[in-house]
């Protein structure tokens, strides 16, 4: 987990904890590590890209799809650049069985078979736009695509990973006149084409993990000790946070006990130990019912963070 402190300076929040009596919330943002979608282990295996192509596909528009695709691949795996070698594979009546695979694998030297298929594109939406006053003309094109992913060990021909994407691609054209329909009908494949990387990019990014911002709220009364654990915590050192809290969840004060609980229970979860998260959740409920408990742990169960 990372962490940032909020805004909300701390000598503010003392006083107004002096005069209240109560405890105050403190925010920070922190960044989720959220696991792959298809957690295929691509590191040091070989990779292949086989562009799938029947008698209605398009090889061009399949190819510089399955080469957006390495190229994308190559860069989140700091790859040199031509790394990942993409192939035509004509198919057949006889479709892909275990022999099909292995056989791939071999002709490619490569450990994983990538196996591209299916890419269409579907009837596109047009949008003219003129702007007022304006000495060109603006058009939006909508392009709805489909195409799966099929990824094989290439020694078991297991299949590792199966991926179906629907999208659509957005793109304006700007031009003197008004274009006509011939000429946006030969820019569909222009604009396909000039999409591959990102649309690679996009299939790509379901193999490796990833980070998404969110916020968590840590309880603080007055006192040396929890503006301690509170800049530890915004230093992201999760651990002599948590033994500061340790040593205050015994308190007599039930109030403070369940903060301290609180506390850990989010400390627990950005260390990855979402089980002893609930258990100290739970603790701190049965000393004092704090309000954002429950929003807490809502959100604990729609969270999942790996280890």
């Amino acid at each position: 987990m990372k962490t940032n402190l909020s805004t909300i300076g701390l000598l503010f929040v003392a006083l107004w904890i002096l005069s209240s009596c109560a405890p105050g919330v403190q925010l920070i943002d922190v960044e989720k590590r959220v696991a792959p979608s298809y957690p295929v282990e691509l590191s040091d295996k070989s990779i292949s890209i086989f562009a799938s192509l029947d008698e209605k596909s398009d090889s061009a528009l399949v190819s510089n799809l399955a080469q957006g695709l390495a190229t994308s691949l190559e860069k989140r795996l700091l790859r040199e650049e031509g790394s990942i070698f993409v192939f035509s594979l004509k198919k057949d009546s006889s479709g892909i069985d275990s022999d099909l695979i292995r056989d791939l694998s071999v002709e490619s030297n490569s450990d994983l078979v990538f196996i591209l298929s299916n890419v269409s594109i579907d009837n596109p939406s047009i949008y003219p736009n003129k702007v007022p006053g304006a000495e060109y003309h603006s058009t939006f094109l909508q392009l709805p695509f489909f195409l799966s992913l099929d990824i094989y060990d290439g020694i078991t021909a297991d299949a590792l990973a199966h991926l179906y994407a629907k999208d659509t691609i957005v793109w304006e054209i700007v031009s003197r006149n008004e274009l006509k329909q011939s000429v946006l009908n030969e820019k569909i494949k222009e604009v396909f084409a000039s999409a591959a990387l990102d649309i690679g990019d996009n299939i790509s990014h379901n193999f490796f993990e990833k980070w998404e911002s969110e916020t968590r709220s840590l309880y603080y009364l007055f006192g040396s000790e929890w503006e301690e654990a509170l800049n530890a915590a915004a230093s992201f050192d999760w651990e002599r946070a948590s033994e500061i809290w340790m040593k205050i969840v015994s308190s007599s004060k039930n109030k403070a006990a369940a903060c301290a609980a609180y506390n850990l229970a989010v400390a627990c979860e950005m260390q990855g130990d979402k089980d002893l998260a609930y258990e100290w959740l739970s603790f701190s409920k049965k000393k004092y019912p704090l309000q954002l408990t429950g929003e807490y742990e809502l959100q604990l169960k729609n969270n999942v963070l790996d280890k």
